[in-house]
């Protein structure tokens, strides 16, 4: 579980960004879709919360290759070091 007192000295974390972090711990590695659809937010304002959570180093934002044409897959977990 991720221990957000470590970080919460003049960081206040949002309740989307809170729900971000519970959704990821309770799911693993998701995609912005899936997160979206997840905490029912428009797919801007969850992607903005997920980069000030991966600039905080809690999550991580990584992408896996399709076997196909076109872009990979991206996706957020939580960072290692916060497990």
């Amino acid at each position: 579980m991720v221990d957000l007192t470590k970080y919460e000295d003049g960081m206040i974390f949002s309740p989307l960004q809170k729900e971000l972090i519970n959704v990821l711990e309770r799911n693993g590695p998701m995609t912005r879709a899936e997160l979206v659809s997840r905490v029912d937010s428009p797919r801007t304002t969850v992607y903005d919360n997920l980069m000030r959570l991966n600039n905080y180093n809690l999550i991580k934002k990584y992408s896996r290759p399709t076997n196909s044409r076109g872009r990979p897959l991206v996706f957020f977990k939580i960072s290692e070091e916060n497990k």
